[in-house]
């Protein structure tokens, strides 16, 4: 049986709000290499091949499980996000200011309608979402790790879920609905899986080797659901640093400060030194 985990990249600067120069090559943040490694630790056992989108983003996310299994395969496919508004427009420019852009692109709804140089027809990124799935189909890996981009993952699940037979103005406007109503937050997106005796992909809205319970590391006296999510993983990971460098777990801490605490610890045994240091800390859209 075949399966394939496909994986969002880590938050970029982009998600975070900062103005990109364009859509390839937004780098993650701070908080999204800490994601990607995450990410990598939550594989029980390695991947038979790692695939990944040529964007800057999803390439650093992947790097860290490509560290963790050195000796899986690596390989780089047209799995990058959906760039439907003109990129030389876009540059320099935040999510915020493109989304009148945006809502002007998607009320149109033409699948065949280009908004320029370096832009992408919705024909054509359905069709790159479709020769995925073929290519995976072909492939003899039977275990595949994928990273790529939240509105790539959701054309791919959308095809799988409603099978469309004709990507009209109608397809367009449902793919549109499903992939705001099923947004894939950064390190996180889906499981599909083939039977060898049928061709048919199946699509679950959740890998099982995604950061659950049992592989998490815990402080003591936090309450844990039985999934984590990678943000609020990254919060209690420093919460459990700052209980390990001698700061008391208190009682009525949610956890939501554990970051800050940590920056603080880390500032005063800088300045303890005689030193100081500073810590770094859906539309196109990026997804």
């Amino acid at each position: 049986m075949k399966h394939v985990r496909l994986i969002r990249h880590g938050e970029s600067a982009a998600n975070a709000g900062e103005a990109t120069l364009d859509h390839a090559s937004i780098p993650l943040t701070m908080t999204g290499v800490e994601q990607a490694h995450l990410v990598a630790r939550s594989f029980n056992h390695a991947p038979d091949l790692i695939v990944t989108s040529p964007f800057s983003r999803a390439q650093a996310t992947a790097m860290a499980t490509v560290a963790a299994f050195p000796t899986t395969p690596f390989e780089i496919w047209p799995i990058h996000e959906f760039t439907y508004l003109e990129p030389a427009r876009c540059a320099n420019t935040t999510v915020a200011q493109r989304r009148d852009w945006v809502e002007a692109y998607w009320a149109k709804s033409d699948p065949a309608f280009s908004d320029g140089a370096g832009a992408e027809p919705f024909l054509d990124f359905i069709c790159r979402a479709q020769s995925f799935l073929d290519q995976l189909a072909k492939h003899p890996a039977q275990n595949i790790a994928v990273f790529s981009h939240g509105q790539f993952i959701n054309a791919v699940a959308w095809l799988i879920d409603r099978k469309p037979l004709v990507i009209d103005l109608r397809a367009m406007a449902d793919w549109r609905e499903y992939e705001i109503t099923n947004h894939v937050p950064n390190c996180c997106g889906y499981m599909l899986s083939m039977h060898s005796d049928d061709p048919a992909w199946r699509v679950s809205p959740s890998a099982p080797e995604e950061p659950r319970l049992e592989v998490t590391r815990r402080v003591p006296g936090r309450a844990y659901q039985a999934v984590r999510d990678p943000k609020r993983l990254l919060v209690e990971a420093r919460a459990e640093a700052l209980s390990v460098a001698g700061y008391p777990h208190l009682d009525d801490d949610s956890a939501m400060y554990a970051e800050q605490r940590l920056k603080a610890a880390r500032e005063v045994a800088s300045s303890s030194e005689g030193g100081s240091a500073e810590e770094n800390t859906s539309s196109q859209g990026e997804s």
